[in-house]
């Protein structure tokens, strides 16, 4: 396990909640709260969790910002280049939300960037339009995407197969960029059948039950 983790997709893919799950379930030391391009579900919600957890949230250095749409991050978003704090970095979506990581680029060297992927959302539904976000977001950010996340999902109504139907299309861009399926993130109810790459179940912190 790298000690930077930075995940990225499309909006509304499931960053935040990966993220949250993913750093209260591996041990890491602070989440870096970098949505704040057209924001839906964000880390920063969790604060009082993440607290009590012992993960320290980085967000907006503005008092009673959670809400807001302003741009701002403090600079302690910088902390875990410059030691050894394990930190995962939730990004906003898309290549837009991608270009805040250029201010990383000549700091960071022991680092994962993971995209999440949903195929049953549009702008991702085929290997075709993946391989395009993953393209806009790695020239974007001046980081490279070290692995693949399969959060395929019809959010209630969401079955084996459909997991299995993101997971084909999912490995196809893998095969094609060279690049691993890292995790499955799904349900607990789906999460002791067999899939490709780490089963990373998702208790819903931010929406308590699939809309």
């Amino acid at each position: 396990m790298k000690q930077i983790m930075f995940i990225v997709g499309h909006y509304g893919s499931g960053k935040s909640e990966f993220s949250l799950n993913y750093a209260l379930k591996k041990g890491m030391e602070m989440i870096i709260d970098l949505d704040i391009v057209n924001p839906y579900f964000r880390s920063r919600e969790l604060k009082a969790l993440l607290d009590q957890e012992k993960i320290e949230l980085v967000a907006s250095p503005l008092e009673k910002s959670l809400g807001s749409d302003l741009p701002y991050v403090s600079s302690k978003m910088y902390f875990p280049f410059y030691s050894k704090i394990k930190a995962v970095y939730d990004l906003g979506g898309n290549d837009v939300g991608a270009k805040l990581l250029r201010q990383f680029s000549e700091l960071v060297t022991d680092y994962e960037m993971y995209i999440i992927i949903n195929v049953f959302r549009e702008e991702t539904e085929s290997k075709e339009k993946i391989i395009k976000m993953i393209n806009q977001i790695e020239s974007s950010s001046g980081l490279v995407v070290t692995g693949l996340i399969n959060n395929s999902n019809l959010l209630r109504e969401t079955s084996y197969e459909d997991v299995l139907n993101g997971e084909k299309i999912i490995k196809a861009v893998g095969e094609e960029l060279n690049l691993p399926l890292v995790f499955t993130s799904v349900m607990e109810s789906l999460k002791d059948y067999h899939y490709q790459g780490e089963v990373l179940p998702l208790k819903l912190y931010l929406r308590k039950e699939w809309l």
